[in-house]
């Protein structure tokens, strides 16, 4: 019969263990509290869409074979889309 290894930490001792290398709970809905932001996030919006997994593919090889970050190229087409319709160039 195998035994299977005792666990020395309950789910609690494991959460105090990564707290101590993350600083700390992150910050609830409605707490005062803020949590990190990167910088090239500051100022920024989520923008959540949802699309065929052949745009997403198409969108990734085009992020591949350009050398360019995803979130660059929808920029450059949110632009692009914002030109087309008489308004000005703001995504970046």
């Amino acid at each position: 019969m195998i035994k299977k290894p005792q666990q020395d930490q309950n789910r609690d001792g494991i959460l105090r263990t990564l707290t101590r290398f993350g600083g700390g709970r992150l910050p609830t809905p409605g707490s005062d509290a803020k949590a990190y932001v990167a910088p090239s996030r500051e100022r920024r919006k989520p923008l959540t869409t949802w699309q065929d997994e052949a745009a997403l593919k198409e969108l990734r090889d085009l992020s591949h074979e350009t050398g360019r970050k995803q979130q660059e190229l929808v920029a450059e087409a949110l632009n692009m889309l914002f030109v087309k319709h008489g308004k000005r160039r703001v995504a970046r």
